[in-house]
């Protein structure tokens, strides 16, 4: 019994009792005990919070390894690639209470407001990206810091098709060091102000970014209150209760610079071996001494002395590097939810079945991030931005509350080998397991802009006289012809 124990046995027998048995029981669990031989594992009972208060750090550790590990930059490329890729499209939905002729003509507004606006830089407040490049940035930095910023400007008088423009901001604008109540009830917990409900209220940012070189009109140690209805803040919630994110390289950071640091030595060592090319033994008791460099080149000669002797240290042999080093990459790709083909573009010893395995699991992963994150947290907010300032300039918007939103159109999905999944998907539809429109949804094509393409080409090509085998009437003209020709051979 400890000190502890004893302590409460003196005051509370009942209470020392219960801790005994309460001990008793977990010991039959080996999970209770790692901390006690293994120095690596710390047990702590601290909510998301308190256990990313580190967040910081861990994301200018990130950084660093983005900026000189090409295994770390893989990543963050291989995981916008397939969240973001192009794009995720938005696309104009009308409410069915409008008349069909009302429903046409907002369409056709919004495409064009949708390719004049969102599909130019004319939407960034930078004026450096178009409205898929902005969610690439986005999705950088939530992969490198945790979580990112968007924030919203109305500029009433740029000569916009509507007045919005966006700007992507990293996480360390956000001034952590605000903590306390505000004279009107409100709590501001880590820069964020929250009301008497627990709801996000306002952020306080600083009014630039705290590592950047100082600039007039500006200080890094100064933030301002930006009201919560004009930000939007992205991250991946990981556990109940979380505010704010971690960087996704967390679990993996330590193996990463383990593994860039053994790639380095190795390259050292084989380095090393390469420099003596030959040891040129002579009578040097009459010439000048050479003065041996302090570094070591390729292919040296390197005279000895008759009566000299040189020798070198063995390093011990890493015997398998290279599986060693799979081994290695295999764990770091499974932390962060990618294969390891995909993180390396190593494909030895690959097929069609353990690709398309493989790229299933991370598929699953990458649809949770679009899904779970990305369109709700990000996506769906900016087109409720989008729908409200296209409304500045359309009036008859504000008539009819909720007349148009935005829905939103993945990426294409890469086929690992298109001549059989294609073949798969149009078996699923055509037995009726699959929608045609979903499994266009599914290669990242909007349904109803594929629809309207196919018509304009069929138009076209009937103007012209031009038949093509990807008109399915040809197929039905041929069978039909076969048929004919078929009875008139009976006959």
């Amino acid at each position: 019994m400890g000190m502890i124990d004893r302590v409460v046995a003196a005051f509370s027998p009942r209470r020392a009792a219960e801790r005994e048995r309460a001990r008793l029981l977990t010991m039959h669990y080996r999970a209770a005990q790692l901390g006690r031989n293994n120095e690596g594992i710390r047990a702590s009972g601290s909510d998301a919070d308190l256990a990313g208060r580190d967040r910081r750090r861990i994301a200018f550790y990130a950084r660093d390894l983005i900026r000189n590990t090409p295994m770390a930059a893989r990543i963050q490329q291989v995981i916008t690639g397939h969240v973001v890729g192009d794009g995720i499209l938005p696309k104009i939905q009308c409410s069915r209470v409008l008349p069909v002729p009302m429903q046409k003509r907002l369409k056709l507004q919004g495409l064009e407001m949708i390719e004049t606006h969102c599909d130019t830089v004319a939407i960034d407040r930078c004026g450096l990206q178009n409205l898929y490049g902005l969610q690439a940035l986005a999705m950088n930095t939530i992969v490198d810091a945790g979580e990112v910023l968007i924030r919203r400007h109305r500029p009433a008088s740029a000569g916009l098709c509507i007045p919005l423009q966006l700007e992507v901001l990293e996480p360390d604008y956000i001034d952590d060091t605000r903590f306390g109540l505000t004279l009107d009830g409100h709590e501001i917990r880590e820069g964020i102000e929250y009301d008497q409900g627990g709801n996000r209220v306002a952020y306080w940012l600083y009014t630039q970014h705290p590592g950047g070189e100082w600039r007039p009109g500006a200080s890094p140690l100064t933030s301002e209150r930006v009201p919560a209805e004009d930000l939007i803040h992205v991250f991946r919630v990981d556990r109940p209760g979380q505010t704010r994110g971690v960087s996704w390289y967390t679990p993996v950071a330590e193996k990463l610079l383990n593994a860039d640091d053994a790639d380095d030595a190795h390259l050292m060592r084989q380095k090393i071996a390469a420099c003596f090319v030959a040891f040129h033994h002579m009578n040097m008791d009459n010439m000048p001494r050479p003065e041996l460099g302090e570094t070591l080149q390729p292919g040296l000669i390197m005279p000895v002395g008759s009566d000299e002797d040189m020798t070198f240290g063995e390093p011990p042999q890493v015997g398998d590097y290279g599986e060693f080093k799979k081994g290695v990459y295999r764990s770091v790709a499974m932390g962060v939810g990618i294969t390891y083909e995909a993180m390396t573009g190593d494909l030895g010893g690959v097929n069609f079945s353990s690709a398309r395995i493989g790229r299933l699991e991370m598929e699953r992963n990458v649809s949770g991030w679009q899904w779970r994150m990305l369109v709700p947290m990000m996506l769906q907010p900016i087109g409720r931005w989008i729908v409200e300032a296209w409304s500045d300039v359309t009036p008859e918007l504000w008539d009819i509350p909720g007349a148009v939103r935005l829905t939103w159109v993945p990426p294409h999905r890469i086929l690992v080998d298109p001549a059989r999944e294609f073949s798969a998907l149009r078996e699923a539809v055509r037995s009726g397991f699959q929608s045609r429109q979903g499994v266009v949804r599914q290669l990242g094509v909007d349904p109803e802009r594929l629809l309207e393409e196919q018509l304009q080409d069929k138009e076209e090509a009937d103007r012209l006289g031009l038949p093509f085998d990807s008109d399915p009437r040809a197929d039905v003209s041929r069978q039909v012809a076969g048929f004919s020709d078929k009875e008139t051979q009976d006959e």
